[in-house]
């Protein structure tokens, strides 16, 4: 059954960040921000934390399969997940990094500027085969791209999570199911109050891992019929962590969260809502945010070659850049995720 509020998270969040990247990397920004200094001031600022809507996301989804795994006993292996989830996140990864480069590449010779980079190295090219380019310290070819490793590394993890609860019967004392939300559960708290307040892991999934917790806490409550205690649950956790620490992305967490939680009670709802655009858009939102650094980057070149200074040229080709970062990131869907 389709998620009309996952829908709708999704074609809400991929917009956010690409005008969020549009108002960081392209002369488009300056003029339009001056016209609109609150708002675009606000995106351009702020903008990022809609990334916390996909890793609440990202967790809600994995839960349901792997708690549908351990339900119907099915055996949780690790390396088939794991293999499947790489392909499914990395193929439409490795053609927006190819484009990327190249867009990059005949932009600086339309005109140069600042996010115009030099041609990669191959171990620069490797890394980012791999999703390593963090880990390993190399530059990134192209915005958000942290996301895409940083998604793999937490539904491995939740993977392992529920392999070790499988093969422990769940410690010999619960569930399989319950033991894997008590290790998710453990993650979370973990990730909230202590390296979630450490930039120094923002590499690694055990950063990221309170708001993908977070979801996989919101389906287990759907699931369980238990949408009070797992509301409360939510409500604690992130009163607990504000207090020690004061995070603005994490009240948009848990709203996404809560959202999530109760997406079964509202469906009717916002399914009134979610209409054939949107949900167009909830699909393609991977392929988008993927996509448009490289189309953001072109339209730079372009923009400054073509000597475009006054508000009217600068909206339309901010438009005009968001339009086609659309229309190539519906192209990469369905050339690459349409297929999987």
């Amino acid at each position: 059954m389709r998620n009309s509020t996952i829908d709708l998270l999704k074609a809400f969040a991929s917009q956010i960040i690409v005008m969020h990247h549009l108002l960081l990397y392209t002369p488009m920004s300056p003029v339009l921000q001056a016209k609109w200094p609150e708002l675009l001031g606000f995106i351009a600022d702020e903008g990022r934390y809609v990334v916390q809507i996909f890793l609440v996301i990202g967790g809600f989804l994995a839960a349901q399969s792997m708690f549908g795994l351990l339900s119907k006993a099915g055996d949780v292996a690790v390396w088939p997940l794991f293999k499947k989830r790489f392909l499914r996140l990395a193929k439409p990864f490795w053609v927006a990094i190819a484009v990327a480069v190249l867009l990059g590449w005949l932009g600086g010779q339309i005109a140069m500027h600042e996010e115009v980079s030099a041609l990669p190295s191959f171990t620069q090219l490797l890394a980012h085969v791999f999703l390593l380019h963090d880990i390993v310290e190399v530059e990134a070819l192209s915005a958000g791209v942290w996301y895409v490793a940083i998604d793999l590394q937490l539904y491995l993890l939740l993977a392992l999570f529920a392999w070790f609860s499988q093969k422990t019967e769940g410690f010999k004392l619960l569930q399989p199911t319950r033991a894997l939300l008590l290790l998710a559960v453990a993650a979370t708290i973990a990730s909230l109050l202590v390296w979630n307040r450490e930039s120094e892991h923002d590499e690694w999934a055990w950063y990221f891992f309170g708001a993908y917790g977070l979801g996989v806490l919101a389906y287990w409550a759907q699931r369980e019929g238990k949408v009070i205690a797992g509301s409360m649950v939510i409500v604690c956790l992130l009163g607990v962590a504000l207090w020690i620490e004061w995070r603005e992305r994490l009240l948009l967490t848990g709203v996404t969260a809560l959202l999530l939680m109760n997406s079964v009670r509202i469906e009717r709802f916002v399914a009134a809502l979610v209409q054939g655009p949107v949900r167009w858009l909830g699909d393609i939102s991977y392929s988008v945010f993927l996509i448009h650094y490289g189309i953001a980057v072109f339209a730079s070149s372009v923009v400054i070659a073509l000597g475009l200074t006054s508000f009217a040229e600068m909206l339309a080709a901010f438009v005009v850049t968001w339009v086609v970062s659309i229309a190539a990131g519906w192209v990469l869907y369905w050339g690459t995720e349409q297929s999987l």
